[in-house]
């Protein structure tokens, strides 16, 4: 079969509070607005992504502490401990959480140096860098210091969110990456402010730039990006809520998910590049789990992934010959949600599609 085609150039998408509803006026807010997911009502709007910086994560440990290395020293760098909680959630699956995504992170420590890179001095290191992958809540949590201050940036913590993890080049743009959403988060100066007052080694970095004389800040909506900190002790706490495309972060079209039943098949028809999205409960102890695609017309290709949406170019396994006749095999598989997508390389019409576990 030829090269499927990259999927298209997206818009990465952010979250803010119900209260902007009215402000935001744009048809994708107010209709996000009606279906809420949970208790929490939010509505959608469209955002900026930005640059990963010259400094981006290589060959990131997944882990949640990162206030030291993971080889040579490895004692926690001083500065004030910040937990920060990213929820990734589905902007056209009614705000539903994301699992399973790749959540990485870079800063800079206390005073303003960025581990693994060589005007630092800190090659060899990776202090305040890491990834996780999100749980079932959509939540990557991560334990990490609250960044310094370097010339020229207002505080700032850089994130990536993708389907695996993979090294983002210096200076990538998000807006240019098809399968990866780049940022970064801020903090008000309230927070700053104290901060610095608490912590003295924040005073041995450069002095502080406000955020809003941050060219970076202002041109990619960082105002869209302040993170929500609340203290306890000594320590801090924050949060914040990022929308995407599934399809954005390269986990698949972001669409309802189709819950198949073993044993009961479903009769698809799709047109051309159109997709749809299933998933399945595989309990523990089972010895075999097979997807069919068979029948009707066309050429319908399969992608099956544990825990997370699929791809067409990011999957577990993948089943694309030139029609119909497609089959993955899962032997002794694991308990968990396994999710399979459904590609139309050409129509689809009247196919069987069937799951059996055994």
């Amino acid at each position: 079969m030829s090269q499927h085609t990259p999927s298209p150039r997206r818009q990465a998408l952010k979250l803010m509070g119900v209260a902007s509803v009215a402000a935001l006026g744009s048809k994708e807010a107010s209709s996000q607005s009606q279906t809420p997911y949970g208790a929490a009502a939010a509505a959608c709007k469209a955002d900026t992504e930005s640059t990963a910086g010259p400094y981006p994560n290589i060959s990131a440990a997944e882990r949640r502490d990162l206030r030291a290395n993971t080889s040579g020293n490895t004692t926690p760098k001083s500065g004030a401990p910040l937990t920060l909680r990213l929820r990734v959630l589905d902007l056209e699956n009614n705000c539903a959480p994301i699992p399973g995504a790749v959540v990485d992170i870079w800063s800079c420590e206390a005073t303003g140096l960025y581990s693994s890179y060589a005007p630092f001095g800190t090659q060899g290191q990776n202090f305040c860098r890491g990834y996780q992958k999100t749980g079932a809540d959509g939540v990557a949590e991560f334990l990490t210091l609250f960044p310094g201050s370097y010339s020229g940036r207002a505080l700032h913590i850089h994130f990536s969110i993708q389907s695996a993890a993979r090294n983002i080049r210096p200076n990538d743009d998000g807006r240019n990456l098809p399968d990866v959403f780049v940022a970064q988060l801020y903090f008000n100066a309230a927070t700053a402010d104290e901060v610095f007052r608490s912590f003295p080694i924040y005073q041995q970095g450069a002095p502080r730039t406000r955020n809003e004389a941050d060219s970076i800040y202002a041109s990619d909506g960082g105002a869209g990006y302040i993170v929500q900190v609340s203290k306890s002790g000594n320590a801090y706490t924050g949060t914040i809520d990022v929308g995407v495309r599934r399809s954005a972060i390269g986990m698949g079209n972001s669409q309802n998910v189709t819950p198949l039943v073993s044993g009961q098949a479903q009769t698809v028809s799709l047109g051309l590049r159109q997709s749809r999205l299933y998933s399945i409960q595989v309990p523990p102890g089972r010895r075999q789990l097979k997807f069919q695609l068979s029948g009707g017309t066309g050429d319908g290709d399969l992608y099956a992934r544990l825990a997370s949406a699929p791809s067409t170019t990011v999957y577990d396994k993948k089943s694309d010959g030139s029609s119909n006749a497609e089959t993955i095999t899962f032997a002794s598989p694991v308990a968990g949600t396994y999710y399979l997508l459904l590609n139309a390389y050409a129509p689809v019409h009247n196919a069987r599609l069937l799951a059996t576990l055994s």
